[in-house]
């Protein structure tokens, strides 16, 4: 009995549809489906976080780091304690993020990108406060190599952060040239022509 009712509601419903229609019908059922496993509930909102990813801009105001900004204490992940301010004469780039949020997953690949091509010029710092096993975990999974860091003591109010991910990008001369709060496509020409201008001499 429920065996022909099913039928019969398969048949009134493929009869009022078109083949594209229950195709959407279908994917929307998965994606719901989907977003009630925690795992691919992540995935999920990074992939459709990822759709929607714009270059970010360029900040139009002129913010410069004082000496107390630049003390920002950091611990890297293979244990060396390290100031922000021994990077001085490169331009930075600053990623706080975390392996529970989506936008940062979603981002991930861009900024490996980003860090592939510009590495030997920009010094880049990625920071999360998880259980370094976490995050090693998470980045050995996907094959990525960025340089991780700890926060090691009291953050400058420049570098506070209540948004993940955040990010700020500063010229050699010690001016924010970017502070960006959300995901964003970092592999985009517009951020390739904002680096190269950074570290043209």
């Amino acid at each position: 009995m429920i065996k022909v009712r099913v039928k019969e509601r398969w048949e009134k419903y493929k009869n009022n549809k078109r083949w594209w229609s229950i195709l959407l019908d279908f994917l929307f059922l998965v994606l719901i489906l989907a977003m009630l496993i925690p795992d691919a509930r992540k995935s999920m909102s990074a992939f459709l976080v990822r759709q929607t990813m714009l270059s970010p801009r360029e900040s139009s105001k002129a913010i410069f780091l004082d000496e107390d900004d630049w003390r920002l204490s950091l611990v890297s992940y293979s244990g060396e304690q390290v100031e922000l301010s021994e990077m001085k004469g490169k331009p930075v780039f600053v990623n706080f993020w975390a392996t529970w949020c989506p936008p940062c997953i979603a981002e991930m690949p861009s900024l490996q990108n980003l860090y592939n091509h510009y590495k030997d010029d920009v010094h880049f710092v990625f920071i999360s406060n998880e259980d370094p096993e976490v995050v090693m975990k998470f980045m050995e999974a996907r094959d990525y190599d960025l340089p991780l860091y700890r926060v090691a003591g009291r953050v400058p109010e420049a570098f506070e952060a209540s948004t993940l991910p955040t990010t700020i990008l500063i010229g050699v001369g010690g001016r924010m040239v970017l502070y960006k709060t959300g995901a964003a496509r970092w592999d985009s020409k517009k951020v390739f022509r904002m680096m190269d201008d950074l570290i043209e001499p």
